[in-house]
This record gives structure tokens, sequence and C-alpha cells, in this order.
């Protein structure tokens, strides 16, 4: 049990100064879903079940726009497809779990996690059984945590706005933080410009299936400079 928790509070550690970049942007989901009309619980649960922090900011972007429920569904999968990478990464080091652990690890497997435990997996296990899974549940778990105490923080400062105060502006306001996280490499600038243009281009498309066209033209835009820059390399 002593390995066990050791590795636990291992990952929970090495997770922790990631939360000073989660926690800005589980506020700022909290009151743009107040913006939009979204109910406090639905607002929390989301948080809880989807527990995608880029998805959701799209999310609350899209409703803002008065998006259908198919382009916002459509424009979720495309967003976490990057999650598959994630799971194949992985794979060969939980594949000897039992189920339950499996399931659990999928849901707790994002960005930040990944980054963290990934690194954990490339360092020996150390003796005796593989233990690295609760590094793992450590980190998830810690990210898990931050993400709904922020997106908490979030509704409570958004509810505390008087009604007289317009705060749509969290809403775009979500999509410029999304933008902070594309823009640092090449990769990400033109994703974020063919994405911008697309946008205009297709705006007139119904059920603002020119959101999702967007996204896809973006990322193929994102992928192909990405592939480029390797290919110099």
């Amino acid at each position: 049990m002593g390995r066990r928790v050791d590795e636990f509070l291992a990952g929970c550690r090495d997770e922790a100064p990631l939360q000073l970049g989660v926690i800005p942007f589980g506020m700022l989901y909290g009151i743009g879903a107040l913006a939009v009309g979204m109910p406090v619980w639905l607002a929390q649960l989301t948080s809880m079940l989807v527990f995608a922090g880029a998805a959701q900011l799209v999310i609350v972007q899209m409703l803002g726009a008065a998006a259908g429920a198919l382009p916002i569904g459509l424009t979720a999968v495309l967003l976490n497809l990057r999650h598959m990478l994630y799971s194949a990464s992985v794979a060969e080091h939980v594949r000897h779990l039992p189920r339950r652990w499996r399931v659990l690890l999928a849901y707790l497997l994002t960005d930040e996690a990944y980054a963290v435990a990934i690194l954990r997996y490339a360092r020996p296990a150390g003796p005796g059984p593989d233990l690295r899974h609760w590094y793992f549940l450590g980190c998830g778990l810690t990210l898990w945590g931050c993400w709904q105490l922020s997106t908490a923080l979030g509704i409570a400062f958004g509810a505390r706005i008087p009604p007289e105060w317009d705060i749509d502006f969290a809403v775009p306001l979500t999509f410029i933080a999304l933008l902070t996280l594309l823009v640092k490499e090449r990769a990400g600038q033109a994703a974020a410009l063919v994405a911008a243009l697309a946008v205009l281009a297709l705006a007139a498309l119904p059920y603002r299936l020119g959101l999702v066209l967007a996204i896809v033209l973006g990322l193929l835009a994102g992928a192909a400079v990405a592939r480029r820059g390797e290919a110099r390399r």
C-alpha cells in the first residue's frame, strides 16, 4: 500500500503546478456558461461529465451563437480527436489493468494529465508490480478537482454580477482564451487564421455548420504546417 500512496501523491505533486494555467480557464467557462443562460447545476454538471476544457469553452461560444445540437456535437468530437492519440500512446502501459481501471483512467485522460503521466511511464516502474497507474490517477484527479473548483468559482463570480450588467463579453472571451493556446506555434497560427477566414466565408450556411467546417479546415491547415515543419528538420 505504501508504494501505491507514494505513486499517487507523486502524481498529485507533479500535476499541481499546471493548475495555475487551468484555474483561469475553468473560471472563464463558468462565467461564460451563465452568460449564455445555462443553469448553474447544468454548468457544473457539464464540467463533471464532459471534463474537456477546450470543448466546454467552444460549446459555450456556440451556444452564444445559437448553434444547433448537431454542429455543437460535431465540434466537440473534432476537438477531442486528439485524445485518440493520447489513448494509443498510453494503451501499452495500461492494457494489463482491469477494465474498471482503464475506464477510470480514460475518463481522466486530458492534455495536462497525459503530459505529466507519460513522462512517468517513460521511467522504469521500479521493483515489484507496475504501480505507475496510481501516479496517472494522482495526475488525473488533481486536474479534475481543480477544474471542478475553478468552474464553481466562475459560476459563483458570474452569479454575483448584477443582472443589469451585460456579461455577454464572457462568451467571445472564451474563444480569445483558446487562441492564446493556439498562436504560440506556426501550426497554431495557421489553424487560427484559416479557421477565422473560413468562419467569415461560410457564415451563410444553415445551422451554424460554417463553424464546424471552419474548425475542420483550421485543423487541416495546422496539420499541414506541422508536417512541413517536421520535414524541414
